[in-house]
């Protein structure tokens, strides 16, 4: 069974986001009922975050049934993609729009089912009680917030003080934080990605970040490249993403308060910024609609399972 938990209420607005969330050590009920499967026809509309892609591919080709591969793209993304070779019938199109987008279109009425790296933020859910809609969040994965230098920089870990104190601009060399001499980069992306609401609700909570507009990067891969050339540049994104799409070996990830991320820092949630992936659903949409089979069967034990196999650490720990 799962506990019902508030997540965000804005009185003000009389707006609430609710989530029904297993604990860390909860057993997810075995369901009867299987992953749906239907036509190209029937499909849901599903969006979401740029890093949640590969998993919005496993559920379709799942749903679908055909096999899926890993395909690396010219601008050095990596997207797991269905494999149609066999395939000969028509098949849905799909493809996620970034996080921000995916929760305008979910409550624009353009997407059922969004898969995204975090909350809503406060402009997002002014933007959902505008429109009268109520969003449903449940988190399904486990993810991290991590940050990434240079190869070539000699740093291995920072603590919380330390990052906020790069990010606010008080500590602005490296030399202050163990390493060489040189002045500090601190990247930062724009204020409605993924990323950048990541970094102020997990890290930065009411600290103000430096105001730096020529070192906000647009393009979720965009710190990857800019660091892998910036011995002392420093930024961040979400470990899946780093780790499944955009390898990259002229960067490193760095620990944080002594902690690595890793898949089982992840899984064990030992990570200080280890993060939920969330499937998000208007609350108004009908409990058999497709949209809401597929949310509530990827809380299941099946879900999970699926869950792992897109390479994501499951929500529950069994």
């Amino acid at each position: 069974m799962c506990k019902t938990i508030i997540f965000a209420v804005l009185t003000t607005l009389g707006f609430c986001i609710c989530s029904c969330s297993p604990s860390p050590t909860a057993q997810l009920e075995r369901t009867q009922e299987e992953l749906p499967l239907v036509s190209s026809e029937g499909f849901p509309n599903i969006d979401g975050s740029t890093s949640t892609a590969p998993l919005g591919a496993k559920i379709i080709c799942a749903m679908m049934e055909v096999p899926c591969s890993w395909i690396e793209f010219v601008d050095g993304n990596r997207y797991l993609m269905p494999d149609l070779t066999e395939y000969k019938d028509e098949f849905p199109g799909f493809g996620h729009h970034g996080t921000h987008s995916a929760y305008l279109n979910l409550i624009d009425r353009e997407a059922d089912l969004i898969l995204v790296a975090r909350m809503p933020s406060k402009e997002e859910i002014g933007l959902a009680l505008k429109a009268g809609v109520s969003l449903d969040v449940r988190p399904i994965a486990l993810d991290a917030f991590v940050f990434m230098v240079n190869e070539n920089n000699p740093i291995q870990g920072l603590s919380l003080d330390q990052i906020r104190g790069i990010y606010t601009g008080d500590i602005v060399d490296w030399e202050q934080v163990g390493g060489s001499p040189g002045r500090i980069h601190p990247y930062q992306r724009n204020d409605q990605s993924g990323s950048q609401q990541l970094m102020k609700s997990l890290v930065m909570k009411e600290i103000p970040m430096v105001d730096a507009p020529e070192l906000i990067l647009l393009k979720m891969i965009a710190p990857f490249y800019a660091i892998s050339e910036d011995p002392e540049g420093i930024g961040y994104s979400v470990f899946y993403y780093e780790e499944n799409m955009a390898p990259n070996e002229y960067i490193k990830l760095i620990a944080v308060e002594g902690v690595q991320p890793t898949q089982e820092s992840i899984r064990t949630r030992k990570y200080p910024f280890t993060s939920a992936v969330y499937a998000v659903v208007r609350s108004e949409s009908p409990p058999d609609s497709l949209a809401m089979r597929l949310r509530d069967w990827l809380l299941t034990v099946e879900g999970q399972a699926l869950i792992a196999q897109s390479g994501y650490a499951p929500y529950s720990n069994d």
